[in-house]
């Protein structure tokens, strides 16, 4: 092995590891320079919504980690290996790694799929296979990457998404519901919501949708009461609002504590359930 060390032409090997260390550095630095020139773009234009922005430097950023790796080793092999040949030989190698690569090449294809139609954008909330939600944080060809509401990320194979609930596709709907007892006077409980709505209106005025021309698509309005039978506990009653979707969790959160504060303020009467246990007398 000394021998065959010693034997080796020193010269070819030192501009072999510098042609592909300089191959390497040309692609990182090359792709590096691409993603700077996209994100200043997007920060100095607003030719996409933002979400897409995000998508789309996430998608080149991962692309090009794959790039940079198969062009490093095609300039590794090529002094080893005809190309030509390579090329001749790749529909046999191409039919062999199909088979032992089908899920990656359906994660590939399912990926391309997502994020070129925009079914899924980065910052999205969404709940994959009825299963955890979470924030999608980082989407690629392969694999989505998802921020659970308990902080853990949780990836999955683009093929293995079968079913996917977007939370953000332009705007979400409010629907808060309050159920009273039974002794509440129904016409003061829509009084009551209908001011709670007019000062949503004014509180959220940044969240609400509106149409390209400024009009509110839907502000907060009385929705009305469900059918008597809705709710064994008392009256269910309802308001509704359009909201943009990166504002709904907040405006959501914020309306239920408006809700809350309101209800006590009023003394309104809320249902309660009384149980009643039994105790078995033994003789």
């Amino acid at each position: 092995m000394l021998e065959t060390i010693l034997s080796l032409d020193w010269s070819k090997t030192k501009a072999y590891i510098f042609s592909v260390l300089l191959t390497f550095f040309i692609s990182y630095f090359g792709f590096a320079l691409i993603r700077y020139f996209l994100h200043q773009l997007f920060q100095r234009t607003n030719l996409i919504e933002e979400k897409k922005e995000q998508t789309i430097e996430t998608v080149v950023k991962n692309t090009s980690k794959y790039a940079t790796l198969i062009i490093v080793l095609l300039v590794a092999i090529k002094p080893f290996i005809d190309l030509k040949q390579l090329l001749v030989a790749g529909g046999v190698i191409g039919i062999i790694i199909g088979f032992g690569a089908q899920s990656a090449i359906r994660d590939f294809l399912y990926g391309f799929f997502f994020l070129f139609e925009g079914q899924l954008k980065k910052g999205d909330f969404v709940t994959i296979n009825n299963e955890q939600a979470g924030s999608v944080e980082d989407l690629g060809f392969r694999v989505v990457s998802v921020r659970l509401m308990d902080g853990k990320l949780m990836t999955v194979s683009n093929g293995e998404v079968r079913k996917v609930v977007n939370g953000n596709v332009h705007h979400r709907r409010i629907f808060e519901s309050v159920v009273v007892g039974f002794q509440e006077d129904p016409t003061r409980i829509r009084i009551f919501l209908e001011e709670v709505c007019e000062l949503l209106n004014e509180l959220h005025d940044d969240y609400l949708l509106r149409h390209p021309h400024g009009e509110i698509v839907e502000p907060y309005q009385y929705w009305g009461m469900s059918s008597l039978d809705a709710c064994p506990y008392g009256f269910r009653f309802s308001i509704v609002a359009t909201v943009h979707d990166v504002h709904y969790l907040k405006a959501a959160q914020e309306t239920k504590f408006l809700l809350a504060k309101k209800i006590h303020e009023e003394g309104i009467i809320l249902p309660t359930v009384q149980a009643v246990y039994t105790r078995s007398m033994q003789s």
